[in-house]
């Protein structure tokens, strides 16, 4: 009941009652006046109750109904306020499922990213649901039955048994059962980005889980988180654009930097060689000697330069460091000649690792190796390198988000690159634990064994 309607009761109702009491008061006999003012009175009490009982109910509900839409919008900005602390696109995305689904308290969610050419679903992220489970269900959908009704117009779905659409067209095998779906589409700048879909809303009480309907305020409220996700999800993109804008602009300045410098030296450092080889020829050995020393000083120049155009970075540098420093440098260096985002996780304390020379020299190229190969054959978009010391182990794991692989597919060497690095943690006596799945990424885990002089 809106604030009009109660105006006109609180105007209504007592002039009700005030008519009873005057009618009850003069249309009563003389000798039952006594009586009459007495009904009067009880009428007049019982009529003020039932107002008030009336009224403060409407009030009531109208507060518990502001209270509650105060509450899903401050949820609404909170989402909308973690949304904007991330700016990778992929898990801006992840993000925008699992917080939809916390909004509404619902029991699945998912965002179907769709294909503008075909409509089709080209990524599909889910929450609630886990990876054993996600892997059961097999290939992911592509827009068909209910998933595919939102995708031509874009239009909210609202459905609350899921088993009596006809648009439905059942679901896989190993599916978790689902009664009631709610989509709404996310657009960015004007075009379909993609829908975003919960499932089973529930609430709990005392008496365990119990499965609600989705209604037309859950799709209002589900509208508006898709908007801000549509901002957040532009955001990312631009970051995405901006990262790889500077990486471009960064080749650029390092191709000008060769094609200027450094291969103009090179140039001259071959025609002071080619000058020497005829001073050889003319039988001219001391000129011959100098133009050589002189292409070897610029050779040299030629290779300081170079490792100073590299972002600073200098190369043939992990001889004399310990393996956080050279970790550290290698992220680095990935980050800045890839567009994937890089991170290293050091140890506590680096000087504690207790690892001998040997130890710490093989470790470097089984990071390399592994560095290289998500470099050139897993699409990652993120890679985390992580070191740390345990009991009497020193643990150093790689984990990358890329396109993985089947190792037994892949046989028991899997090519050569994983070939050396089980060898040469073998020599180490170290332990080299793969696991990767298509789609899934790589991690890779090795437990080094310290000297036994220096465990603790």
């Amino acid at each position: 009941m809106n604030n009009r309607q109660l105006r006109w009761l609180a105007v209504i109702l007592p002039t009700l009652f005030l008519a009873l009491v005057l009618y009850l008061r003069f249309r009563a006999p003389t000798e039952h006046e006594l009586a009459a003012n007495v009904y009067a009175i009880l009428a007049v009490m019982l009529g003020a109750i039932i107002f008030s009982i009336f009224v403060f109910s409407a009030i009531e509900r109208s507060q518990e109904a502001l209270h509650e839409t105060n509450s899903q919008l401050e949820a609404l900005h909170q989402a909308a306020l973690t949304l904007t602390t991330e700016l990778d696109l992929q898990s801006v995305l992840q993000k925008v499922v699992d917080l939809s689904r916390q909004l509404l308290n619902a029991k699945y969610g998912a965002l179907g990213v769709v294909d503008p050419g075909n409509n089709r679903i080209r990524q599909f992220l889910t929450s609630g649901i886990s990876d054993e489970v996600r892997a059961r269900i097999g290939a992911p959908p592509q827009g068909h039955g209910l998933l595919g009704v939102l995708n031509p117009g874009g239009q909210p779905l609202l459905v609350n048994d899921i088993s009596k659409d006809p648009r439905s067209g059942g679901f896989p095998p190993n599916h978790p059962p689902m009664q009631s779906l709610l989509g709404v589409p996310i657009r960015s700048k004007g075009e379909l980005f993609g829908n975003l879909y919960l499932a089973d809303k529930y609430e709990n009480s005392s008496t365990g889980e119990h499965l609600l309907n989705f209604d037309p305020s859950d799709q209002q409220l589900l509208e508006k988180f898709a908007t801000q996700a549509a901002i957040a999800i532009e955001n990312a993109q631009l970051y995405r654009k901006t990262q790889e804008l500077a990486v471009l602009q960064e080749r650029e300045r390092f191709g000008m930097a060769l094609h200027d410098g450094i291969m103009q030296q090179v140039y001259a450092t071959g025609l002071a060689l080619q000058e020497a080889q005829r001073r050889i020829s003319d039988q001219q050995p001391q000129q011959a000697g100098e133009r050589i020393a002189q292409s070897i000083e610029d050779l040299s120049q030629i290779l300081r330069d170079l490792r100073n155009y590299i972002l600073g970075l200098r190369t043939g540098r992990y001889q004399g460091q310990d393996l956080a420093t050279s970790l550290g440098q290698m992220a680095r260096e990935l980050h800045a000649n890839t567009l994937m985002q890089v991170s290293f996780t050091p140890p506590v304390k680096a000087a504690s690792l207790g690892l001998s020379e040997e130890q710490t020299d093989e470790l470097i190229y089984i990071v390399q190796e592994a560095l290289n190969n998500i470099r050139k054959h897993a699409y990652a978009r993120n890679v985390d390198l992580g070191l740390e010391r345990q009991e009497a182990d020193v643990r150093l794991r790689i984990d990358d988000d890329g396109d993985g692989f089947d190792p037994e597919a892949a046989g028991e060497g899997g090519g050569n690159g994983l070939r050396n690095m089980r060898e040469r943690a073998a020599r180490l006596g170290a332990s080299l634990r793969l696991w990767s799945q298509p789609g899934k990424g790589t991690h890779l885990e090795l437990l080094v064994p310290v000297p036994a002089e220096e465990k603790f």
